[in-house]
């Protein structure tokens, strides 16, 4: 089988490459990236002979059907903005797709071509990565026990005690978490999806430690895009995401937010026009990265209240992920990258049937995912809670 991992020279699409050279059964991994010469690092690092390199531009339509044409998969780890015409060029192709979420206005965008991508006879995941991806399975599980779903509650909890002398980290692609702090949250209520007020929503989380009690804030994410939609036949009224980043990067960013960073919108400097958004991208990709061991976490949480059997109830499913030492990457990079390789073999090896573009809750077999998340040391755990009224 061939997969072809579009941005995987990217910080996450290098683990995707990572975890797919290692199944037997994937012949050929084709790393896509816009950066030819550190695609070309990543394949001399990995040192696999079933590794090939292409300069891509996402952008170009004709030359992206012509790199996707005759693939069994593409897996999409470059910024969202682009997975609309990358699917297209699936669907025109007939090539198997999935990403790593689409910021919940994409993705829904993407859900809109579910009919076009079944007529072509090819599956979309959309959103395959820790948040969106783990826990749309995670809820998957959750949902399956009950016979009625008042409301799902994703929770993501971060810490990161990886020393540094970086002023700031990103824990994943600062552009997306730009957004995230700028754009209005989408809240699904009994319906209709209510837009939030960036940075709000403040509370009081406990998660296992080392992340421990954190402040969580709405977040704009896929999953209140899809869950809606996937679950409406058990009645679903709620359904909301929250993300504790460190508090320590919460400050800087939002500073960084409030001066002005944050905006894309171009603004003069001495004559030139620039994005202050490309700008603060730009130094941080400038900014050299220390080889030092990983000490983030990230406790992926899902919990979903309703009715099994007239008792009312509440599963919460999780997974603490901590850094993979075998390769010596943070926890972040496992359960992003990871999940998209998962799911990618999964496509590649015919054990996802269902036709159509969606989220990872209406096609991932869920008992063999968590198998392969156990490889990787991320385990699932339930709590099962009986609500008295």
């Amino acid at each position: 089988m061939h997969i072809i991992v579009l941005g995987g020279a990217g910080a996450m699409g290098r683990v995707t490459v990572r975890t797919l050279i290692e199944y037997d059964d994937v012949d050929q991994v084709t790393i896509a990236d816009y950066n030819q010469e550190r695609a070309s690092e990543v394949a001399s690092t990995l040192n696999s002979g079933k590794i090939q390199v292409r300069q891509i531009d996402a952008s170009d339509s004709e030359r992206l059907s012509n790199l996707v044409r005759g693939a069994d998969v593409v897996l999409s780890a470059v910024d969202y903005v682009f997975n609309q015409p990358i699917l297209k060029a699936c669907i025109q192709e007939k090539v198997h797709y999935a990403d790593l979420g689409g910021l919940f206005h994409m993705t829904r965008k993407l859900m809109a071509m579910s009919s076009e991508a079944e007529a072509a006879g090819i599956t979309a995941i959309l959103g395959m990565g820790g948040t969106p991806g783990i826990t749309n399975t995670l809820a998957r599980a959750a949902v399956d026990k009950l016979d009625h779903v008042d409301s799902i509650k994703v929770q993501l909890g971060c810490s990161d005690d990886t020393p540094s002398t970086a002023p700031l980290v990103a824990p994943y692609s600062i552009r997306t978490i730009l957004d995230e702090f700028t754009r209005p949250p989408q809240v699904f209520q009994d319906g209709t999806w209510y837009p939030q007020q960036p940075l709000t929503g403040q509370e009081e989380l406990i998660f296992p430690l080392p992340v421990g009690r954190a402040t969580a804030i709405f977040s704009l994410h896929s999953e209140c895009a899809s869950f809606p939609i996937s679950f409406r036949d058990k009645g679903i009224r709620h359904v909301s995401f929250k993300i504790a980043f460190p508090s320590d990067f919460m400050e800087k960013l939002k500073f960084l937010v409030d001066i002005g960073f944050g905006s894309d919108e171009p603004i003069s400097v001495r004559g030139v026009k620039v994005s202050p958004r490309e700008v603060l991208a730009r130094l941080l990709e400038m900014t050299p990265v220390e080889d030092v061991e990983p000490q983030d976490c990230d406790v992926l949480r899902v919990v979903v209240a309703g009715k099994a059997q007239g008792q009312h109830l509440e599963i919460a499913n999780q997974v603490v992920v901590l850094p993979y030492r075998r390769w010596g990457i943070g926890a972040g990079a496992l359960d992003t990258g990871t999940p998209l390789a998962i799911a990618g073999r999964m496509l590649a090896n015919g054990e996802i049937t269902r036709r159509g573009a969606f989220g990872p809750e209406l096609c991932i077999p869920v008992e063999p995912f968590f198998q392969e998340l156990a490889r990787y040391d991320m385990h699932v755990t339930e709590t099962r809670t009986v609500v008295v009224s």
